[in-house]
């Protein structure tokens, strides 16, 4: 009797393991993005909620790229910010603020792009220093309606040295976690926060109109005509 329910509990755990994750894009959640089918982005000042003052200008520099990579048009974000500050929009929590209508059509894009911090901090603990950042990402189109959105909380700590001599190996994360303190990794962990975030397979930003795969995708989006039968 024992046996069979050993039996019968390893079956159930073996099928569970087999089930296979949801793979491809996810529909319902990408649903009003496909709809919209956007081309152009306007990147927007970051808005900072830490108290590091050079953290928005570090990841403004990183979005253009990898949004340009995804096939959409960027318009140039040293160019956006002078235009703002033209209009009046001096502090990006001003333009976060702002009806959404009123950023488009300044530039004619068809959706904006809002990104906060969240946490930007090197955290040090003992003999060990942990760098974070938190990132939040809407995409809004020119009616103020969210297409996409996105959060991503990264950290990096440099690894441990084992040498075998302990003696060593203190002295050497002392220096790794004071190295660490004073240049924190910030702009690695937000390229590869924005790559996760962007590029996930199942709620990553759809491609664009200038990305190669933007026909191949929609097409596989399109329901599927039953065959004839002979």
């Amino acid at each position: 009797m024992i046996k069979r329910c050993i039996f019968g509990l390893t079956l159930i755990f073996g099928l569970s393991a087999c089930q296979v994750a949801p793979t491809g894009p996810d529909r319902e959640f990408l649903a009003n993005i496909h709809e919209e089918k956007p081309r152009s982005i306007l990147v927007v000042p970051v808005n900072n909620e830490t108290i590091d003052v050079m953290a928005p200008t570090s990841v403004l520099a990183t979005l253009p790229i990898v949004l340009g990579e995804k096939g959409y048009y960027v318009y140039p974000v040293n160019t956006v910010k002078t235009l703002l500050e033209n209009e009046g929009y001096y502090e990006p929590a001003e333009i976060h603020n702002a009806p959404t209508h009123s950023l488009a059509s300044l530039f004619g894009a068809d959706t904006v792009l809002y990104v906060t911090i969240h946490e930007w901090d090197a955290q040090y603990i003992l003999l060990s220093t942990t760098t974070v950042v938190d990132f939040e990402y809407t995409l809004k189109n020119s009616n103020g309606d969210t297409l996409w959105a996105a959060r991503k909380k990264l950290s990096y700590t440099p690894e441990a040295t084992n040498s075998g001599n302990p003696f060593v190996d203190l002295v050497a994360s002392a220096i790794s976690a004071a190295i660490e303190r004073a240049s924190p990794n910030y702009l690695p962990l937000t390229r590869t926060a924005n790559g996760q975030v962007f590029y996930n397979a199942r709620r990553g930003l759809p491609p664009g109109p200038h990305n190669p795969t933007y026909g191949p995708y929609y097409e596989s989006l399109a329901p599927k005509e039953p065959v004839a039968e002979k």
